[in-house]
């Protein structure tokens, strides 16, 4: 939305020259000036086209992958324990007709019982790793945030905008103003330098 603000303002001071030099009110000095203004906003707006900086951001891959492995491991323990509970329900089945019927019952309750915490279990652990990748998230914009603002302090942009070419406000972007892949070089320059002074983990003495 702001840069189409930025764009109707250019279209609107474009309409006040031409209105101007129909009205014999120096209408080539109005022009001059719009034409100034206008280049001015250019050169301080540029765009990063985010689908190209998250598939170009190394911290975006790793974690990626990383809740990939979560995700994966969460279903194979969840597959495992309602395997388990099946198997329980398969040998009261089997046994059936040599139970009486409160021992019926207490297995039934039981069973139910088992079924309702493994439901529950499930609901915490996948809120639980929702939890961590809106945290990882909330990591990654914070990353890139504080990047953007540090680039900018020697560009002094006025906008550095989102682009993205599935949607959005932007409706058409100049490559010229493309700034996304001395952001993402970038990023990835700190990215790794911060992996670097992360201490390895200590694998565990073998007895």
């Amino acid at each position: 939305m702001k840069k189409l603000s930025l764009i109707v303002c250019g279209g609107l001071l474009a309409i006040g020259a031409i209105s101007c030099d129909k009205a014999g009110n120096k209408g080539t000095a109005t022009a001059s000036t719009a034409t100034t203004t206008k280049t001015e906003v250019e050169k301080k707006t540029v765009y990063v086209n985010t689908d190209s900086l998250l598939s170009g951001y190394q911290f975006y891959k790793d974690a990626q992958k990383e809740f990939e492995n979560k995700g994966y491991r969460l279903q194979v323990d969840l597959g495992q324990r309602e395997k388990g509970l099946q198997n329980e329900l398969q040998a009261i089945q089997q046994r059936a007709q040599t139970m009486t019927q409160a021992e019926l019952q207490g297995a039934d309750i039981v069973l139910k019982k088992k079924g309702a915490e493994l439901q529950q279990y499930s609901q915490q652990r996948q809120q639980v790793l929702a939890a961590e990748q809106s945290k990882k998230m909330q990591e990654l914009y914070a990353n890139i945030r504080e990047y953007v603002k540090k680039h900018n302090a020697e560009n002094k942009f006025e906008f550095v905008l989102g682009y993205t070419t599935a949607g959005g406000g932007i409706l058409f972007a100049d490559e010229t103003a493309d700034r996304t892949k001395q952001i993402v070089d970038g990023l990835n320059t700190e990215y790794a330098d911060k992996k670097k002074t992360v201490p390895a983990p200590v694998a565990p003495v073998k007895k």
